[in-house]
């Protein structure tokens, strides 16, 4: 009986699947050595579309001044990816390189949007991080676009990296150098000046927010 034709070996993987299947800590690995074009344009496909948001909020809506500031980070990461930490989510390295271009470019231009906050009452609620708050902003990120512009800077960065680009408030802290409780009372500030909006902007007019 003869043995059947062994079956044909699997196509070996092209460099972008391969590329692909990798963590973002390895494909850092491979820029730092110098392979460079192939492993950033695989983190430009996955991460370019939330740095370009989170930039976006910084620059108030301004789409030439995110977009110069988008390309300007890629090309600053290419620059130093030698100081890339594996401890950090690649994602808070590319924001912290992003905002560091933002800075750079306010403060060359002479135009610090940079505010300080505003006087705020000394007592919020409790339960202003509350998962229900937290979940009816979510349900309702269509209608944050104008309060938020409305917000100081450093209130409505906090706002957009919890709610628009996912990151925890420690995630938050470790980007901004800041301390957690910083974040926290930053984001419940922004959730103050914010409720009014969002309830008179509600779909439903009889829907309360926390």
């Amino acid at each position: 009986m003869q043995a059947p034709d062994p079956a044909p070996s699997a196509a070996p993987a092209t460099p972008g699947a391969a590329l692909s299947a990798l963590p973002d800590h390895d494909l850092m690995v491979l820029v730092a050595g110098g392979i460079i074009e192939q492993p950033v344009a695989e983190l430009f496909r996955r991460h370019n579309a939330g740095l370009y948001n989170y930039v976006a909020w910084l620059c108030q809506g301004n789409p030439g001044e995110a977009e110069d500031i988008a390309q300007k980070t890629w090309v600053k990461l290419m620059t130093r990816c030698g100081d890339y930490q594996p401890s950090a989510a690649f994602r808070t390295f590319l924001f912290q390189i992003a905002r560091n271009t933002w800075l750079d470019q306010v403060r060359s231009a002479d135009a610090r949007q940079r505010e300080a906050l505003d006087d705020q009452p000394a007592e919020l609620p409790a339960d202003d991080l509350s998962p229900e708050a937290e979940l009816q902003l979510r349900q309702h990120a269509h209608h944050v676009h104008r309060a938020l512009l409305q917000l100081p800077v450093a209130q409505r960065e906090v706002v957009v990296l919890r709610f628009f680009s996912d990151m925890s408030v420690e995630e938050i802290a470790q980007m901004l150098g800041e301390k957690f409780e910083t974040v926290k009372s930053r984001l419940r500030y922004a959730f103050a000046r914010m409720r009014g909006d969002l309830a008179g902007s509600a779909p439903d007019s009889q829907e309360t927010w926390p």
